[in-house]
């Protein structure tokens, strides 16, 4: 049975407020007494803010890294997963299942209460990735976790759809897709209409990863758009990278992310994994990877939320499971600078990633009572000091930090 939980004095919207949370709902935000039976926690003057969302990354491939030889770093993107396909060879789903929960509980510490998870299913590794992330999602309860069914090796086998199809039907929560590993836009199409009959057939969302790097040429997303449309996917589907957007002319941009706009597509960016990705260098691209339109996404009214993407792996060597991290990461490379801006940051990593989860995230009554207490009192003061998260609360419980209940 949940307990009910007072927070007072707690810097909110600039001000100093209290959050009453029972049954692991906000119930009242304002100046509260207390009462009997009501647990007690004192904010001291701290800012506090909706759980991180961690809405991209890759848990069943997280600390791969001990096992990569040194010549195995600074890998390209194809490189990297051709390293992958070797690792799974060997894996076990006690091995899959503890890399995750460790990296979980990591996350948890940096104040991330939900997280989206792409799993991978292929010829090599089969549903054995899937099948220890359905369990570990049945396991642990300190954090809401979603998973996709990503087709690493693509789809276009019947081998490779029917193990998509039988992960969906496990359980998987969405149906992921990767056109460019198809190699030709012609592939490219059919991937991603395999996909969107999958989703159908199980009524799934999707998210798609696309367009990864800044070559103008590899550019799915206007495929991607158009089936959503046509398949009448509204809503329903979201893009994470689409970095090659950044690199079209201006007007192309602008009539894309109108066709975006109408068919209620979401975006997803995961900054320092998309500006380390390394490509050959006969490939016509700049020396070094970007990121997507943001401020023109949301200046068109398009949802944008944060993920890490990869931790610790051939993909990406680093990591802590920092949502802080990113936020910085993002806020240098797009110059959002101004407060609005950093305002609407700190929404992407929250509010927005909790939204394309389905969770119901904010500091107001109604909402859901999961929530960050750090230690200082602005959003500024985040990015500007010693990453330190005081307490984090899950459904009213405080999962992680010095209990000072009475």
């Amino acid at each position: 049975m949940k307990r009910n939980l007072l927070i007072t004095n707690a810097i909110i919207d600039d001000k100093k407020q209290d959050i009453l949370i029972e049954k692991g709902k906000i119930v009242r935000v304002g100046r509260i007494s207390s009462s009997s039976g009501i647990h007690l926690l004192d904010a001291n003057g701290k800012i506090v803010l909706p759980g991180f969302v961690n809405i991209h990354t890759h848990l069943d491939k997280a600390d791969l890294i001990s096992r990569m030889k040194p010549e195995e770093f600074g890998g390209t993107l194809e490189q990297n997963r051709e390293l992958i396909k070797k690792f799974k060879k060997n894996y076990t789903k006690k091995d899959i299942k503890d890399r995750a929960k460790r990296v979980i509980t990591e996350m948890v510490a940096m104040g991330i209460t939900a997280i989206r998870t792409h799993v991978d299913v292929d010829p090599i590794c089969g549903l054995l990735p899937m099948e220890a992330l359905l369990e570990l999602q049945e396991e642990i309860d300190i954090v809401e976790l979603h998973l996709v069914a990503f087709p690493q090796q693509g789809v276009l086998s019947n081998e490779k759809r029917d193990l998509v199809d039988k992960a969906v039907s496990l359980g998987a929560n969405l149906v992921g897709g990767l056109p460019l590993v198809e190699h030709d836009r012609d592939g490219w199409r059919k991937h991603i209409d395999l996909i969107f009959d999958i989703a159908a057939k199980y009524n799934k969302d999707i998210e798609v990863q696309i367009d990864e790097s800044n070559d103008p040429d590899d550019f799915a997303l206007p495929l991607l758009v158009e089936k959503t449309l046509e398949a009448k996917f509204y809503g329903r589907v979201t893009a994470t990278h689409v970095i090659s957007l950044s690199k079209i002319e201006a007007k192309e941009a602008k009539e894309i992310i109108a066709a975006m706009k109408e068919a209620g597509i979401k975006v997803i960016v995961t900054p320092s994994a998309n500006l380390i990705t390394r490509f050959p260098n006969d490939k016509k691209v700049w020396g070094y990877n970007s990121i997507t339109r943001i401020k023109d996404l949301i200046d068109a009214g398009i949802e944008v939320a944060i993920g890490t993407d990869n931790i610790r792996d051939p993909f990406f060597p680093f990591g802590n499971g920092s949502m802080i991290r990113e936020i910085h990461t993002l806020i240098v490379a797009t110059r959002m600078t101004t407060p609005n801006d950093i305002e609407e940051v700190f929404k992407m990593a929250t509010i927005n990633g909790a939204k394309m989860m389905g969770l119901n995230y904010g500091i107001s009554e109604g909402k859901k009572g999961d929530m960050v207490i750090f230690d200082t009192d602005t959003l500024i003061g985040i990015l500007n000091s010693p990453e330190k998260i005081n307490y984090v609360i899950k459904d009213g419980e405080i999962i992680y930090g010095r209990d000072e209940r009475k």
